[in-house]
């Protein structure tokens, strides 16, 4: 077997081949869950866009200290086209002192195109979110629909890093 020269695939396309790869080790039973990396895009992404420095990996509350001083909290999802899911949270959420803004970023599962990005101060996103016993929800329907658009920020660093082909 042939091994393709991966530095040649944008960001996308190397994760859509994971996806894929996911998805067969799932079929074989091998696995119940692809393990996708995509928290972990959105947290390069938020770097790349608000600067800063990613704190330890395990790190409660937050995914992010920008610039400016403040925690951000990074939630990313990657969902068939059309469909609405959640952003779930945590119940650390409620300690004022966890974050002080909060990102959601939205992907395509197909084509792994960013679809949108919105960002929310604390206090917006407590009052739009839903209880639930695993913690607060966010639809992404009402995501999309509130906070400030920054899509075209994160759309900039996705293209940046390689996410798509320009």
């Amino acid at each position: 077997m042939t091994i393709p020269d991966l530095s040649a695939l944008t960001l996308s396309e190397l994760l859509q081949l994971q996806s894929r790869i996911g998805q067969e080790i799932i079929r074989r039973g091998v696995s119940r869950t692809s393990g996708s990396i995509d928290g972990e895009v959105g947290e390069a992404l938020a770097l790349a866009v608000y600067g800063g420095v990613l704190p330890l990996p395990g790190t409660k509350g937050y995914d992010l200290i920008d610039e400016l001083g403040r925690k951000i909290q990074v939630k990313t999802r990657t969902l068939p086209r059309g469909e609405d899911r959640i952003f779930q949270f945590g119940p650390e959420l409620f300690d004022s002192t966890v974050f002080d803004l909060a990102v959601c970023i939205r992907f395509d599962r197909e084509t792994k195109a960013l679809d949108w990005a919105r960002e929310y101060a604390r206090e917006e996103l407590m009052g739009l979110l839903s209880p639930h016993a695993k913690g607060p929800r966010l639809p992404t329907g009402r995501a999309r629909r509130h906070g400030t658009d920054v899509t075209a920020k994160f759309q900039l660093a996705y293209e940046t890093l390689g996410g798509m082909n320009g």
